[in-house]
């Protein structure tokens, strides 16, 4: 018999992916693993619910620009997020298939959240170069072809779409990579979550293509459950970064986001 406290544990698993997903820490590290074991033993079935959950969310924040790009590429006057969605998307495929067929599982959790850590480093180090005269590492390649201030470029798409295919591989952050990858062209940092949020769906339909069924068979209202855990936090957590990235600045935001991956990376080694 399905107790209330069951709800409330597969309700926190959902809210612990979702945020796993968006913050540069990865899901299926090794420390949020670790949580998620101590909470709900059986946490693996409720990945794919709140995966689902996740994915529902990006597309529902996103509706109205997703309906505006959709009539525009039918007139064939497609803008630039809608280019970006379909580039990104193609890449995430060419990288992401391969990877999920033969080396998903190459890096452990532990070396996750380490690999996680380091990208996290490399956004301090970006952040903390904000304002000086040291520019970002692909900002002259990308300014020569970026026609308007927050357009997003093929070169964007690339990043995205071979950051996202390599985040497949273990425990790695998407969310991390992508940021990363995006704000190494100088792009706003503000521009460059809402494009790696916009990315974020081939990304997910690609794990939940492999991802097999693990642990006990739930009943459907714990997954549903999840499925909202996840969904109610990824639609505020996005919202609540792009305003932080608004009110911090870009120096602020790197450094802050930066240094979330290495407290994980360090709870974890503690653990």
């Amino acid at each position: 018999m399905v107790s209330p406290i069951d709800y409330v544990v597969s309700l926190i698993s959902g809210m612990i992916i979702a945020l796993g997903s968006w913050l540069p820490v990865g899901p299926e590290g090794h420390s949020l693993t670790t949580i998620l074991e101590a909470i709900a033993p059986s946490y693996q079935a409720y990945f794919v619910p709140s995966y689902l959950g996740v994915t529902f969310a990006v597309l529902f924040y996103f509706r109205e620009r997703i309906a505006l790009g959709s009539r525009n590429a039918i007139k064939r006057r497609p803008d630039s997020d809608t280019m970006y969605f379909i580039y990104t998307s193609v890449f995430t495929l060419l990288v992401g298939y391969p990877i999920m067929k033969r080396v998903s599982d190459a890096v452990g959790p532990a070396t996750s959240d380490l690999i996680n850590a380091l990208v996290g480093l490399g956004m301090i180090m970006i952040g903390l170069l904000a304002g000086t005269h040291f520019r970002a590492p692909l900002e002259g390649a990308e300014s020569s072809i970026r026609k308007e201030k927050d357009e997003a470029t093929l070169v964007d798409a690339v990043i995205s779409g071979l950051a996202q295919g390599a985040s497949l591989i273990g425990g790695l952050s998407r969310s991390g990579l992508v940021l990363l990858g995006l704000v190494s062209t100088g792009m706003d940092v503000k521009r460059a979550l809402e494009l790696s949020f916009l990315a974020a769906p081939a990304y997910l339909i690609l794990k939940l293509a492999f991802m097999e069924e693990s642990g006990p068979e739930l009943p459907v209202g714990l997954l549903f459950a999840a499925f909202v855990g996840a969904f109610v936090v990824s639609f505020v957590t996005m919202k609540l970064l792009l305003k932080l990235a608004d009110t911090v600045g870009r120096k602020g935001f790197l450094v802050s986001f930066g240094l979330i991956a290495i407290a994980v990376y360090l709870m974890g080694v503690v653990m």
